[in-house]
């Protein structure tokens, strides 16, 4: 499912209704990238909602690189060099073998020398700041290509806030095009700026500071305007861990509140406003598991049924 923008707007006697489109996908050919990118990965990805980065989750994020080493890239930050070593530093109190910190020029995208850094590397880890920076240097096919190559071959992929926002092949930027006055304060066709993301989460969305801001409505915006059948809001000092297996788990001291509208009628109606029916909401504690194949959730369990999966 690719877009929800074929939805048809009808105007009759000065009324204006919307037909409802059933959320059932394009029948367009997915592309090399996507078809890397269904689940058949051997390695991770943890995406962290930002704010603090609690011990039980950094230490997972170490512990999934095969060989403990692991790439920083700070260039989503507005002070990349400082993050960077802090960054570092970060990892090596946590275990790291090695750390190195990719800081990036124009002239080193897709220089072959960094490409084969990032197909080899063990553990990736993209720092918070702002998205659409990082993709500045990450949005050729080449660069998202390498961080593929990394994760099918056994690579953790790990960031927080703006370091998970670019995980997903929809990734929300920040900004939107009819403000009001409080962020996102509508959920209105078109409203929500997205641009392409890395890629390596398809079908579902990835936000995060999901309830300590109040994102709800800007991620329902997107899933409808982008027809995206899956999406998850990550709170702050809470990571989303997606296993090579195929099993997803709530790890830290928050919520992940996860959208299903795979089953969902949705339209567009009057002033430009979405209408939707069948969205599935769940709210997700740590220690909250799935399964998850790149198209859809099965064995949906909360801790206090863990036991039985």
């Amino acid at each position: 499912m690719n877009s929800l923008k074929t939805f048809i707007l009808i105007v009759l006697s000065g009324m204006m209704s919307a037909m409802l489109v059933s959320c059932s996908g394009s029948s367009d050919q997915p592309s090399a990238l996507e078809e890397l990118s269904v689940f058949s990965s051997q390695g991770h990805l943890v995406m962290i909602g930002g704010g603090p980065r609690p011990a039980e989750i950094m230490e997972l994020i170490v512990s999934l690189s095969p060989d403990s080493t692991f790439i920083v890239v700070p260039m989503a930050s507005a002070i990349a060099d400082t993050i960077g070593w802090e960054h570092r530093d970060m990892f090596l109190g946590y275990g790291a073998k090695s750390v190195d910190i990719m800081m990036l020029e124009d002239d080193d995208i897709d220089r072959p020398e960094i490409l084969e850094q990032l197909r080899t590397a063990s553990g990736i880890w993209f720092s918070g700041g702002d998205q659409r920076q990082l993709m500045h240097y990450f949005g050729t096919d080449a660069m998202r290509a390498a961080v593929h190559e990394a994760w099918q071959n056994g690579a953790v992929i790990a960031g927080t806030s703006a370091g998970t926002a670019v995980q997903s092949a929809v990734m929300i930027t920040g900004d939107e095009r009819h403000g009001v006055r409080q962020p996102f304060g509508i959920i209105r066709h078109e409203n929500v700026i997205t641009t392409p993301g890395l890629g390596l989460l398809q079908n579902m969305i990835a936000d995060q500071h999901f309830i300590r801001r109040s994102r709800l409505n800007r991620l329902f915006n997107v899933m409808l305007d982008e027809g995206v059948p899956f999406a998850a809001g990550i709170d702050e000092a809470t990571a989303l861990w997606f296993a090579g297996d195929g099993m997803v788990e709530v790890v830290g001291e928050s919520q992940v509140i996860l959208l299903d509208a795979s089953g969902a009628d949705s339209g567009i109606f009057a002033e430009g406003n979405l209408g939707a029916r069948g969205i599935v909401t769940h709210i997700l504690p740590p220690g909250s598991r799935f399964r998850w194949d790149g198209t859809q959730v099965q064995d949906l369990i909360l801790p206090i049924d863990a036991a039985e999966l």
